[in-house]
């Protein structure tokens, strides 16, 4: 077998038991872990917590999940008896200073509230798991992988923070973990694993959840990625009919909407519009737009609804290659947009430095999938900070 130091990548492959060991004896070294997942915590941001703090909790170890603003029982989660912690509560989270901050599907440091990241700073060791091309809020050691491994490579390491941007999802990845330890999960734990894995490969259109029928299809394009279908298979063979019919319906939002929420994803085919050379498609929902007020905003749903319909413009319209949707988020602008061909981060990077001195990329590292913003609640200012960026054609024209 080859072995090799480089900082290399793969697609959730086979966590050397090397690593794996590490990372355990890590753990168990500490009396007091707390899992911390990203802003606006998502179903494979939470499943990787859970699934992480089953594990520890079963270790004898003191555990807490931290998550920010979403409740588990909004995400679906199977268990909301875990010792969770909302994040915006200041004054409950610093009741503990952790001996590791464990960190899972963060991201870059701009997804993570100001006092988290005042709270991981305090603990003595920070470590984690991530699938994202930011790792900068962990510190010192830390791997990145960036390219597939051979068939006769491992990678020789014991790192901290241990990120595989090429893995579909954070679940992937604790599912490996736990396979080079050797541990056989029970079908709850695979329910979680499978459940954050669905959530995100569904984002990219490489599963299609029914909720209606309580189904759930690998599309072609995940046949075609040999790990992440290994993961999805190894998995799903672990649960039932009703696990699965549980997570396709929580993962197809849109097959349960009720009338006010069907209505405005209806509307959102007559709000778009196209840049003059017709590469982006964009939709703006002012922060006085009446259907998104009575909906609450930016939450799950009118984000499953405004992510669907990116996908839906994207699929139907050769032409196009990006989709950028814009609207009010807790007092600032945001936009979440998915690209084809080009490289959303690339995008990014050529309006910060080009157009917007003052936009801020919180994309999560997904290279056609992820979101941005600007600080400000003036409706007049993101009118002009859109028009800026839809000016930018020539980046489409290289």
């Amino acid at each position: 077998m080859k072995i090799t130091n480089a900082i290399t990548s793969f697609k959730a492959n086979k966590m050397s038991t090397m690593q794996a060991n590490y990372v355990d004896k890590k753990l168990k070294e500490a009396k007091n872990v707390d899992i911390i997942t990203h802003d606006m915590t998502d179903r494979d941001g939470a499943n990787s917590a859970l699934a992480m703090w089953e594990y520890l909790n079963n270790q004898g170890i003191n555990a807490r999940v931290i998550i920010s603003k979403k409740v588990p029982q909004a995400l679906g989660l199977r268990n909301y008896d875990c010792n969770i912690v909302q994040a915006l509560d200041k004054k409950e989270v610093d009741k503990i200073t952790p001996d590791i901050a464990f960190c899972v599907d963060f991201g870059g440091s701009e997804r993570v509230l100001e006092n988290i990241k005042e709270h991981i700073e305090k603990a003595p060791l920070v470590m984690g798991f991530d699938h994202h091309s930011e790792v900068d809020i962990s510190r010192g050691n830390y791997v990145q992988f960036r390219r597939p491994l051979l068939d006769d490579e491992q990678v020789f390491t014991k790192a901290d923070f241990y990120s595989d941007m090429s893995a579909k999802s954070a679940t992937s990845i604790i599912y490996r973990f736990f396979e080079a330890l050797g541990k056989d999960i029970d079908s709850n734990q695979a329910y979680d694993l499978f459940f954050g894995l669905v959530d995100d490969v569904t984002k990219r259109n490489l599963v299609k959840c029914d909720g209606t029928n309580g189904t759930i299809i690998a599309q072609s394009a995940l046949y075609e990625d040999k790990n992440a279908f290994e993961i999805y298979t190894k998995l799903r063979e672990k649960l039932n009919d009703e696990q699965i019919k549980t997570i396709a319906k929580s993962v197809d939002i849109i097959s349960s909407l009720n009338p006010a929420q069907q209505e405005f994803k209806d509307s959102l085919k007559d709000r778009l519009q196209y840049s003059d050379n017709g590469k982006i498609a964009y939709i703006e929902i002012p922060a006085d737009d009446s259907e998104w007020k009575s909906l609450d905003g930016d939450n799950t749903i009118t984000s499953t609804i405004l992510n669907r319909f990116r996908q839906e413009t994207l699929a139907k319209n050769d032409e196009v290659e990006a989709v950028i949707c814009f609207y009010e988020a807790h007092g600032n602008y945001r936009l979440s947009a998915h690209t084809k061909n080009p490289n959303l981060l690339d995008f990014y990077k050529y309006v910060e430095e080009n157009k917007i001195p003052n936009f801020t990329q919180n994309s999560g590292g997904h290279p056609t999938r992820g979101g941005g913003g600007i600080k400000t609640n003036d409706p007049n200012v993101c009118h002009n900070w859109v028009q800026n960026i839809i000016s930018c054609d020539e980046f489409f024209e290289k």
